[in-house]
């Protein structure tokens, strides 16, 4: 799904790791999907996980990417770019008979997206596009998800760096040649100026994530505020 062209960087509101049944579907839960639909945003509610916040740049920074299922390349008829392209892939209230969850939670490593070695995603963020489906796969939204005066690195920073970045800046061949899944990794590059610089898009960096929609103002200030305050891993 995932293969890449970036110079430096490129992609949860973290919700609550969900078992899941076999087939994808959630304990206790009707296995009936709402659709689509609807858009609007609301307060962040903890038990939701909303598309625009969390899924749709999760596709974005493993999936969506120049060569792959981005909308130029848009690989075996695959898009993972826009919501209704997406929606081709996806079953609403019901992930195991989604292709897009079949071709996550795929056993056989030389068919599973991403593809091995590019970043696959782990058992939490499979669990958020399980429960998103689970919900109705709604073109949703919210607001107030991001406090600009928490900037841990365990709270904000991490989760931020995982959802926006760790698509493109995992696996075996990551993007630019920069990993970004640990501490250490993203320490560094905050420590020389260049996480920054390609969030702000300065200093002769392109601005990351990648095509995609820039941190909100929110995030980036977090991010700030983390690396002026030391950069702790906290």
């Amino acid at each position: 799904m995932k293969k890449a062209l970036f110079i430096l960087l490129g992609s949860l509101s973290i919700g609550a790791c969900t078992h899941i049944n076999d087939d994808g579907t959630l304990p206790g839960i009707d296995d009936n999907g709402g659709g689509g639909g609807g858009g609007g945003s609301t307060d962040c509610d903890p038990n939701t996980v909303y598309f625009v916040n969390t899924i749709q740049p999760l596709l974005q920074s493993s999936c969506a990417q120049p060569g792959c299922h981005d909308a130029a390349t848009m690989e075996d008829g695959v898009g993972m770019y826009d919501y209704n392209v997406i929606m081709e892939q996806v079953s609403a209230g019901n992930p195991g008979g989604s292709d897009l969850w079949e071709a996550i939670t795929e056993d056989n490593p030389e068919n599973i997206m991403p593809p091995v070695g590019e970043g696959t995603l782990s058992p939490e963020e499979i669990s958020l596009i399980t429960t998103w489906i689970q919900q109705g796969a709604q073109n949703n939204s919210c607001t107030s998800d991001c406090d600009q005066n928490v900037f841990t690195f365990a709270a904000a920073i991490q989760p931020t760096i995982q959802t926006y970045c760790q698509g493109c800046h995992s696996g075996t061949n990551p993007d630019g040649q920069v990993s970004l899944t640990n501490y250490t990794q993203i320490k560094a590059i905050a420590d020389d100026g260049r996480l920054m610089q390609t969030l702000l898009g300065s200093g002769g960096y392109t601005q990351m994530p990648y095509q995609s929609n820039p941190l909100s103002d929110c995030r980036i200030q977090q991010i700030q505020s983390w690396i002026d305050a030391g950069g702790l891993n906290n």
